[in-house]
Protein backbone atom coordinates (compact mmCIF):
# COMPACT_ATOMS: atom_id res chain seq x y z
CA UNK A 1 0.00 0.00 0.00
CA UNK A 2 1.25 3.83 -0.66
CA UNK A 3 2.77 4.70 2.44
CA UNK A 4 1.16 8.02 2.35
CA UNK A 5 -2.55 6.25 1.66
CA UNK A 6 -1.59 4.66 4.96
CA UNK A 7 -0.97 7.63 6.41
CA UNK A 8 -4.26 8.88 5.27
CA UNK A 9 -5.94 5.98 6.80
CA UNK A 10 -4.02 5.96 10.05
CA UNK A 11 -5.93 9.99 10.02
CA UNK A 12 -9.24 8.52 9.22
CA UNK A 13 -9.42 6.13 12.27
CA UNK A 14 -7.64 8.69 14.65
CA UNK A 15 -10.22 11.18 13.98
CA UNK A 16 -13.05 9.03 14.78
CA UNK A 17 -13.72 7.51 11.93
CA UNK A 18 -14.91 3.78 12.23
CA UNK A 19 -13.71 2.42 9.01
CA UNK A 20 -11.86 4.47 6.19
CA UNK A 21 -12.01 3.77 2.36
CA UNK A 22 -9.75 5.78 -0.44
CA UNK A 23 -10.44 5.61 -4.38
CA UNK A 24 -7.21 6.98 -5.92
CA UNK A 25 -7.61 7.77 -9.23
CA UNK A 26 -4.43 8.92 -11.77
CA UNK A 27 -5.67 9.79 -15.28
CA UNK A 28 -4.04 11.58 -18.27
CA UNK A 29 -5.27 12.21 -21.70
CA UNK A 30 -3.83 13.58 -25.11
CA UNK A 31 -7.15 15.65 -26.73
CA UNK A 32 -6.02 16.32 -30.67
CA UNK A 33 -8.37 17.66 -33.44
CA UNK A 34 -8.47 19.02 -37.26
CA UNK A 35 -10.54 20.95 -38.90
CA UNK A 36 -10.22 22.21 -42.40
CA UNK A 37 -6.54 21.41 -42.75
CA UNK A 38 -5.14 22.95 -39.56
CA UNK A 39 -4.61 21.90 -36.03
CA UNK A 40 -7.84 23.01 -33.99
CA UNK A 41 -7.26 21.19 -30.66
CA UNK A 42 -4.27 19.93 -28.92
CA UNK A 43 -4.56 19.72 -24.87
CA UNK A 44 -2.79 17.30 -22.49
CA UNK A 45 -4.29 16.96 -18.87
CA UNK A 46 -3.06 15.23 -16.12
CA UNK A 47 -5.48 14.61 -12.96
CA UNK A 48 -5.52 13.05 -9.46
CA UNK A 49 -8.02 12.90 -7.34
CA UNK A 50 -9.13 10.88 -4.16
CA UNK A 51 -12.83 9.42 -3.54
CA UNK A 52 -12.58 8.99 0.30
CA UNK A 53 -15.58 6.96 2.24
CA UNK A 54 -15.63 7.60 6.16
CA UNK A 55 -18.09 4.90 8.49
CA UNK A 56 -18.89 7.54 11.47
CA UNK A 57 -21.68 5.80 14.41
CA UNK A 58 -23.26 3.61 11.75
CA UNK A 59 -23.19 6.42 9.04
CA UNK A 60 -21.39 6.56 5.68
CA UNK A 61 -20.46 9.76 4.69
CA UNK A 62 -18.37 10.86 1.40
CA UNK A 63 -15.74 13.57 -0.02
CA UNK A 64 -13.86 13.97 -3.61
CA UNK A 65 -10.11 15.95 -3.25
CA UNK A 66 -7.87 17.63 -5.77
CA UNK A 67 -5.70 19.06 -2.97
CA UNK A 68 -4.07 15.57 -2.15
CA UNK A 69 -2.12 16.87 1.00
CA UNK A 70 -1.97 15.48 4.14
CA UNK A 71 -3.21 18.99 5.42
CA UNK A 72 -6.14 19.01 3.12
CA UNK A 73 -7.05 15.36 4.26
CA UNK A 74 -7.04 15.76 7.80
CA UNK A 75 -9.28 18.82 7.02
CA UNK A 76 -11.71 16.89 5.08
CA UNK A 77 -11.71 14.59 7.54
CA UNK A 78 -12.86 16.88 10.08
CA UNK A 79 -16.09 17.95 7.74
CA UNK A 80 -16.86 14.57 6.87
CA UNK A 81 -17.35 13.51 10.55
CA UNK A 82 -19.37 16.94 11.06
CA UNK A 83 -21.38 15.75 8.02
CA UNK A 84 -22.16 12.24 9.43
CA UNK A 85 -23.46 14.33 12.82
CA UNK A 86 -26.10 15.80 10.99
CA UNK A 87 -27.35 12.54 9.15
CA UNK A 88 -31.14 11.63 9.66
CA UNK A 89 -31.39 8.55 7.02
CA UNK A 90 -31.08 5.22 8.21
CA UNK A 91 -29.34 4.00 5.14
CA UNK A 92 -26.71 0.58 5.12
CA UNK A 93 -22.84 2.15 5.99
CA UNK A 94 -20.38 -0.33 4.52
CA UNK A 95 -16.93 -0.60 3.59
CA UNK A 96 -15.68 -3.74 2.15
CA UNK A 97 -13.76 -6.47 3.56
CA UNK A 98 -12.53 -8.18 0.18
CA UNK A 99 -13.64 -11.04 -1.71
CA UNK A 100 -12.08 -14.66 -1.25
CA UNK A 101 -11.04 -14.36 -4.78
CA UNK A 102 -10.34 -12.04 -7.32
CA UNK A 103 -9.93 -13.39 -11.36
CA UNK A 104 -6.57 -12.30 -12.77
CA UNK A 105 -7.04 -10.64 -15.79
CA UNK A 106 -4.84 -9.26 -18.65
CA UNK A 107 -5.94 -6.19 -20.45
CA UNK A 108 -4.40 -5.16 -23.77
CA UNK A 109 -3.08 -1.73 -23.53
CA UNK A 110 -2.27 0.69 -26.39
CA UNK A 111 1.52 1.75 -26.15
CA UNK A 112 1.05 5.37 -27.40
CA UNK A 113 4.23 6.06 -28.00
CA UNK A 114 4.28 3.78 -30.90
CA UNK A 115 2.66 6.63 -32.79
CA UNK A 116 4.46 10.30 -32.87
CA UNK A 117 2.89 13.44 -32.69
CA UNK A 118 3.49 14.72 -36.17
CA UNK A 119 1.87 11.44 -37.30
CA UNK A 120 -1.24 12.07 -35.19
CA UNK A 121 -1.72 15.13 -36.78
CA UNK A 122 -0.94 13.41 -40.17
CA UNK A 123 -3.56 10.62 -39.39
CA UNK A 124 -6.10 13.51 -39.01
CA UNK A 125 -5.27 15.55 -41.63
CA UNK A 126 -5.55 11.68 -43.74
CA UNK A 127 -9.29 11.17 -42.63
CA UNK A 128 -10.48 14.48 -43.41
CA UNK A 129 -9.13 14.59 -47.05
CA UNK A 130 -10.13 11.08 -47.61
CA UNK A 131 -13.57 12.19 -46.10
CA UNK A 132 -13.16 15.13 -47.85
CA UNK A 133 -12.74 13.38 -51.54
CA UNK A 134 -16.01 12.25 -51.50
CA UNK A 135 -18.68 14.12 -54.32
CA UNK A 136 -21.35 14.55 -51.56
CA UNK A 137 -19.41 15.43 -48.63
CA UNK A 138 -19.85 19.20 -48.29
CA UNK A 139 -18.11 19.74 -44.62
CA UNK A 140 -16.39 17.50 -42.30
CA UNK A 141 -17.05 18.90 -39.07
CA UNK A 142 -14.38 17.48 -37.00
CA UNK A 143 -11.35 14.79 -37.08
CA UNK A 144 -10.33 13.94 -33.39
CA UNK A 145 -8.03 11.81 -31.71
CA UNK A 146 -7.86 10.79 -27.57
CA UNK A 147 -5.58 9.05 -25.90
CA UNK A 148 -6.43 7.73 -22.48
CA UNK A 149 -4.66 6.23 -19.36
CA UNK A 150 -6.32 5.89 -16.27
CA UNK A 151 -5.00 3.82 -13.03
CA UNK A 152 -7.26 3.07 -10.26
CA UNK A 153 -6.34 1.96 -6.52
CA UNK A 154 -8.52 1.48 -4.13
CA UNK A 155 -6.90 0.56 -0.14
CA UNK A 156 -8.99 0.62 3.06
CA UNK A 157 -8.95 0.12 7.02
CA UNK A 158 -10.20 -3.47 6.64
CA UNK A 159 -7.09 -4.84 4.66
CA UNK A 160 -8.28 -4.09 1.37
CA UNK A 161 -5.78 -3.09 -1.63
CA UNK A 162 -6.60 -3.34 -5.48
CA UNK A 163 -5.04 -2.01 -8.37
CA UNK A 164 -6.25 -1.47 -12.00
CA UNK A 165 -4.97 0.24 -15.05
CA UNK A 166 -6.25 0.71 -18.42
CA UNK A 167 -4.81 2.87 -21.76
CA UNK A 168 -6.97 3.15 -24.74
CA UNK A 169 -7.15 5.01 -27.77
CA UNK A 170 -10.79 6.91 -29.67
CA UNK A 171 -10.70 8.19 -33.23
CA UNK A 172 -14.19 9.68 -34.47
CA UNK A 173 -14.78 11.87 -37.87
CA UNK A 174 -18.18 14.00 -38.36
CA UNK A 175 -18.60 14.84 -41.55
CA UNK A 176 -22.34 16.48 -43.81
CA UNK A 177 -23.72 14.88 -46.81
CA UNK A 178 -25.59 16.47 -49.40
CA UNK A 179 -27.53 15.46 -52.47
CA UNK A 180 -30.32 16.64 -54.27
CA UNK A 181 -30.99 19.11 -51.28
CA UNK A 182 -31.05 16.50 -48.76
CA UNK A 183 -28.62 16.44 -45.90
CA UNK A 184 -27.24 13.68 -44.18
CA UNK A 185 -24.42 13.18 -41.61
CA UNK A 186 -21.83 10.27 -40.83
CA UNK A 187 -20.30 9.16 -38.06
CA UNK A 188 -17.20 6.71 -37.77
CA UNK A 189 -15.41 6.06 -34.47
CA UNK A 190 -12.95 3.54 -33.25
CA UNK A 191 -12.17 2.49 -29.61
CA UNK A 192 -8.72 0.64 -29.27
CA UNK A 193 -6.41 -0.75 -27.08
CA UNK A 194 -4.17 -2.83 -29.60
CA UNK A 195 -2.16 -1.25 -32.31
CA UNK A 196 -2.50 -4.09 -35.00
CA UNK A 197 -6.59 -2.40 -34.69
CA UNK A 198 -5.82 1.02 -36.11
CA UNK A 199 -6.99 1.04 -39.61
CA UNK A 200 -7.72 4.74 -41.23
CA UNK A 201 -8.78 3.04 -44.57
CA UNK A 202 -12.01 1.59 -42.48
CA UNK A 203 -12.93 4.50 -40.71
CA UNK A 204 -12.84 6.49 -44.17
CA UNK A 205 -15.32 4.24 -45.79
CA UNK A 206 -17.46 3.46 -42.64
CA UNK A 207 -18.20 7.80 -42.55
CA UNK A 208 -18.46 7.73 -46.12
CA UNK A 209 -20.64 4.80 -46.14
CA UNK A 210 -23.19 6.08 -43.50
CA UNK A 211 -23.32 9.47 -44.46
CA UNK A 212 -23.82 8.38 -48.10
CA UNK A 213 -26.11 5.45 -47.89
CA UNK A 214 -28.61 7.52 -46.50
CA UNK A 215 -29.19 10.10 -49.80
CA UNK A 216 -32.13 9.61 -51.17
CA UNK A 217 -33.98 7.90 -48.24
CA UNK A 218 -38.01 8.78 -48.09
CA UNK A 219 -40.21 7.91 -45.97
CA UNK A 220 -42.63 4.65 -45.69
CA UNK A 221 -46.38 3.84 -45.34
CA UNK A 222 -47.44 3.53 -42.10
CA UNK A 223 -48.07 0.06 -40.45
CA UNK A 224 -46.96 -2.57 -38.87
CA UNK A 225 -43.66 -4.36 -39.73
CA UNK A 226 -41.20 -6.75 -38.72
CA UNK A 227 -37.90 -4.71 -37.57
CA UNK A 228 -33.94 -5.40 -37.42
CA UNK A 229 -32.14 -3.16 -35.07
CA UNK A 230 -28.52 -2.77 -36.18
CA UNK A 231 -26.10 -3.77 -33.41
CA UNK A 232 -25.14 -0.32 -32.56
CA UNK A 233 -28.60 0.90 -31.83
CA UNK A 234 -29.69 -2.30 -29.94
CA UNK A 235 -26.82 -1.86 -27.78
CA UNK A 236 -28.62 2.15 -26.98
CA UNK A 237 -32.08 0.53 -26.54
CA UNK A 238 -30.05 -2.01 -24.03
CA UNK A 239 -27.78 0.69 -22.19
CA UNK A 240 -31.33 3.22 -21.65
CA UNK A 241 -33.38 0.38 -19.79
CA UNK A 242 -30.01 -1.67 -18.10
CA UNK A 243 -31.19 0.67 -15.16
CA UNK A 244 -34.32 -1.71 -14.29
CA UNK A 245 -32.22 -4.75 -13.35
CA UNK A 246 -30.54 -3.39 -10.59
CA UNK A 247 -31.47 -3.77 -7.11
CA UNK A 248 -32.08 0.68 -6.72
CA UNK A 249 -34.49 0.34 -9.07
CA UNK A 250 -36.59 -2.76 -7.03
CA UNK A 251 -36.12 -0.46 -3.71
CA UNK A 252 -37.23 2.54 -5.34
CA UNK A 253 -39.93 0.78 -7.01
CA UNK A 254 -38.71 1.75 -10.30
CA UNK A 255 -38.87 -1.50 -12.54
CA UNK A 256 -41.81 -3.72 -13.64
CA UNK A 257 -39.29 -6.72 -12.96
CA UNK A 258 -40.26 -6.84 -8.95
CA UNK A 259 -41.67 -10.15 -8.06
CA UNK A 260 -40.51 -11.76 -11.51
CA UNK A 261 -37.28 -13.21 -10.11
CA UNK A 262 -36.36 -16.43 -12.39
CA UNK A 263 -39.75 -15.83 -14.37
CA UNK A 264 -40.33 -15.59 -18.03
CA UNK A 265 -39.74 -12.16 -19.60
CA UNK A 266 -38.62 -12.54 -22.95
CA UNK A 267 -38.08 -15.26 -25.83
CA UNK A 268 -35.92 -18.02 -25.26
CA UNK A 269 -33.20 -16.19 -27.62
CA UNK A 270 -32.60 -13.74 -25.05
CA UNK A 271 -29.56 -14.36 -22.97
CA UNK A 272 -28.22 -10.99 -21.71
CA UNK A 273 -24.97 -11.44 -19.83
CA UNK A 274 -22.74 -9.54 -18.00
CA UNK A 275 -19.41 -10.63 -18.43
CA UNK A 276 -16.37 -8.87 -16.66
CA UNK A 277 -13.75 -10.84 -18.74
CA UNK A 278 -15.67 -10.78 -22.29
CA UNK A 279 -12.83 -11.67 -25.07
CA UNK A 280 -14.32 -8.83 -26.94
CA UNK A 281 -14.56 -6.45 -24.67
CA UNK A 282 -12.57 -3.04 -24.43
CA UNK A 283 -11.21 -3.66 -20.76
CA UNK A 284 -11.90 -7.13 -18.62
CA UNK A 285 -12.49 -5.98 -14.96
CA UNK A 286 -12.08 -7.62 -12.12
CA UNK A 287 -13.51 -6.20 -9.27
CA UNK A 288 -15.75 -2.78 -9.03
CA UNK A 289 -15.40 0.63 -7.40
CA UNK A 290 -16.55 -0.97 -4.05
CA UNK A 291 -13.79 -3.94 -4.23
CA UNK A 292 -16.22 -6.57 -4.88
CA UNK A 293 -14.91 -8.90 -6.92
CA UNK A 294 -16.46 -9.01 -10.56
CA UNK A 295 -17.77 -12.51 -12.10
CA UNK A 296 -19.97 -13.31 -15.10
CA UNK A 297 -23.83 -13.34 -14.42
CA UNK A 298 -26.75 -13.89 -16.61
CA UNK A 299 -29.36 -11.47 -16.12
CA UNK A 300 -31.89 -13.35 -18.54
CA UNK A 301 -30.73 -16.50 -19.37
CA UNK A 302 -32.64 -18.38 -22.05
CA UNK A 303 -35.53 -15.52 -21.51
CA UNK A 304 -36.21 -16.08 -17.92
CA UNK A 305 -34.90 -13.22 -15.70
CA UNK A 306 -32.38 -14.20 -12.52
CA UNK A 307 -32.18 -11.44 -10.13
CA UNK A 308 -31.56 -7.86 -9.55
CA UNK A 309 -27.79 -6.84 -9.20
CA UNK A 310 -26.79 -4.78 -6.58
CA UNK A 311 -23.93 -2.72 -5.13
CA UNK A 312 -22.80 -3.02 -1.14
CA UNK A 313 -25.66 -1.00 0.02
CA UNK A 314 -28.90 -2.31 -2.09
CA UNK A 315 -27.67 -5.92 -0.78
CA UNK A 316 -27.51 -4.66 2.35
CA UNK A 317 -31.22 -3.77 1.97
CA UNK A 318 -32.43 -7.29 0.33
CA UNK A 319 -30.11 -8.82 2.61
CA UNK A 320 -28.22 -10.55 -0.52
CA UNK A 321 -24.67 -10.89 -1.40
CA UNK A 322 -23.33 -8.22 -4.10
CA UNK A 323 -22.88 -8.64 -7.40
CA UNK A 324 -20.00 -6.92 -8.46
CA UNK A 325 -21.90 -3.52 -10.13
CA UNK A 326 -20.98 -0.95 -8.06
CA UNK A 327 -19.85 1.40 -10.79
CA UNK A 328 -20.87 4.73 -9.81
CA UNK A 329 -24.28 3.65 -8.69
CA UNK A 330 -24.99 -0.29 -9.99
CA UNK A 331 -24.02 -1.05 -13.42
CA UNK A 332 -22.73 -4.05 -15.70
CA UNK A 333 -19.14 -4.62 -15.90
CA UNK A 334 -19.32 -5.64 -19.27
CA UNK A 335 -23.07 -6.10 -20.23
CA UNK A 336 -24.05 -8.60 -23.53
CA UNK A 337 -26.89 -10.10 -25.72
CA UNK A 338 -25.46 -13.73 -26.88
CA UNK A 339 -25.69 -13.92 -30.64
CA UNK A 340 -26.41 -17.03 -32.76
CA UNK A 341 -24.92 -18.45 -35.19
CA UNK A 342 -26.01 -16.53 -37.67
CA UNK A 343 -25.40 -13.82 -40.17
CA UNK A 344 -27.09 -10.60 -40.46
CA UNK A 345 -27.71 -11.16 -44.25
CA UNK A 346 -29.46 -14.72 -43.11
CA UNK A 347 -31.63 -12.29 -40.99
CA UNK A 348 -32.52 -10.53 -43.54
CA UNK A 349 -33.68 -13.40 -45.19
CA UNK A 350 -36.36 -13.83 -43.00
CA UNK A 351 -38.28 -11.11 -43.90
CA UNK A 352 -40.53 -10.26 -47.12
CA UNK A 353 -41.22 -6.60 -46.35
CA UNK A 354 -39.59 -4.92 -43.19
CA UNK A 355 -37.37 -1.98 -42.19
CA UNK A 356 -33.81 -2.10 -40.58
CA UNK A 357 -33.13 0.60 -38.38
CA UNK A 358 -29.50 2.49 -37.90
CA UNK A 359 -30.73 4.99 -35.88
CA UNK A 360 -32.59 6.28 -33.21
CA UNK A 361 -32.98 9.92 -32.12
CA UNK A 362 -33.92 10.95 -28.66
CA UNK A 363 -33.39 7.96 -27.31
CA UNK A 364 -32.47 9.14 -23.73
CA UNK A 365 -34.82 11.55 -23.66
CA UNK A 366 -38.05 10.43 -24.82
CA UNK A 367 -38.11 6.34 -23.43
CA UNK A 368 -39.61 5.93 -20.68
CA UNK A 369 -37.91 3.06 -18.41
CA UNK A 370 -40.15 2.00 -16.00
CA UNK A 371 -43.45 1.41 -18.57
CA UNK A 372 -40.82 0.25 -21.01
CA UNK A 373 -42.53 2.32 -23.98
CA UNK A 374 -41.04 4.22 -26.71
CA UNK A 375 -41.64 6.19 -29.62
CA UNK A 376 -38.44 7.08 -31.71
CA UNK A 377 -37.68 9.44 -34.80
CA UNK A 378 -36.02 6.78 -36.15
CA UNK A 379 -34.40 5.87 -40.18
CA UNK A 380 -32.63 3.14 -42.19
CA UNK A 381 -33.52 0.85 -44.45
CA UNK A 382 -36.44 -0.63 -46.41
CA UNK A 383 -36.36 -4.64 -46.46
CA UNK A 384 -37.38 -6.23 -49.39
CA UNK A 385 -37.64 -9.80 -50.19
CA UNK A 386 -34.78 -10.50 -47.76
CA UNK A 387 -32.62 -7.67 -48.93
CA UNK A 388 -31.94 -3.93 -48.82
CA UNK A 389 -34.02 -2.08 -50.57
CA UNK A 390 -33.62 1.49 -50.47
CA UNK A 391 -33.06 4.19 -47.14
CA UNK A 392 -35.97 5.47 -45.36
CA UNK A 393 -36.16 8.44 -42.87
CA UNK A 394 -39.16 10.17 -41.68
CA UNK A 395 -40.53 7.03 -39.82
CA UNK A 396 -41.27 7.05 -36.19
CA UNK A 397 -40.91 3.47 -34.12
CA UNK A 398 -43.28 2.90 -31.26
CA UNK A 399 -43.03 -0.42 -28.58
CA UNK A 400 -42.35 -1.42 -25.30
CA UNK A 401 -39.47 -2.93 -24.44
CA UNK A 402 -40.24 -5.96 -22.40
CA UNK A 403 -42.62 -6.48 -25.68
CA UNK A 404 -39.04 -6.18 -27.73
CA UNK A 405 -37.37 -8.73 -25.56
CA UNK A 406 -40.78 -11.31 -25.77
CA UNK A 407 -40.84 -10.57 -30.03
CA UNK A 408 -37.00 -11.23 -30.55
CA UNK A 409 -36.78 -13.49 -33.22
CA UNK A 410 -33.18 -13.45 -34.01
CA UNK A 411 -29.77 -12.18 -32.37
CA UNK A 412 -27.03 -12.27 -35.35
CA UNK A 413 -23.60 -12.97 -35.25
CA UNK A 414 -22.44 -9.45 -35.96
CA UNK A 415 -21.36 -8.84 -32.59
CA UNK A 416 -20.13 -5.25 -31.35
CA UNK A 417 -19.66 -3.30 -28.70
CA UNK A 418 -20.57 0.15 -29.68
CA UNK A 419 -19.88 3.30 -27.74
CA UNK A 420 -22.71 2.56 -25.17
CA UNK A 421 -20.43 -0.11 -24.06
CA UNK A 422 -22.76 -2.98 -24.61
CA UNK A 423 -22.16 -5.74 -26.64
CA UNK A 424 -24.38 -7.24 -29.32
CA UNK A 425 -25.55 -8.14 -32.87
CA UNK A 426 -28.21 -7.35 -34.97
CA UNK A 427 -31.65 -8.29 -33.56
CA UNK A 428 -34.83 -9.19 -35.37
CA UNK A 429 -37.79 -8.50 -33.92
CA UNK A 430 -40.99 -10.19 -34.98
CA UNK A 431 -43.39 -6.65 -35.38
CA UNK A 432 -43.60 -2.89 -34.45
CA UNK A 433 -45.65 -0.20 -35.46
CA UNK A 434 -44.12 2.16 -37.92
CA UNK A 435 -45.56 6.01 -38.17
CA UNK A 436 -44.27 7.18 -41.85
CA UNK A 437 -46.77 8.29 -44.80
Amino acid sequence: MNNNLKNWIKVGLDKGLSDIQIKLVKSNSLNLSVYEGEVEKNEISYQTIALVKGIYNGKAVNAKLEDLSLENFSHVIDRLIDNAKNITANEPALIFEGSEKYEEVVNKEFDFSLIKPEEKVSMLLEIEKGIKANEFCTKVDTVYYGENTSETTIVNSKGLNLFRSSKFLQIYASAVYEKDGQVKTGLSYKILNDNNDLNIKDLIDENIKLGTGQLGAKSIKSGKYPVVFSNEEFGNILSVFEGIFTGEAAFRNLTKLIGKENTKIGSSKVNLVDNPFHDKALFKVSFDDEGVACSKRYWIENGVFKGFVHNLKTAAIFSTAPTGNGFGGISAANLVLESEDISLDEVFKTINEGIYITDLVGLHAISETVSGNFSLEASGFVIKDGKIERPVDSIVVSGNFFELLNNLEYVANDFKFGLSGIGTGSVKIKELTIAGE
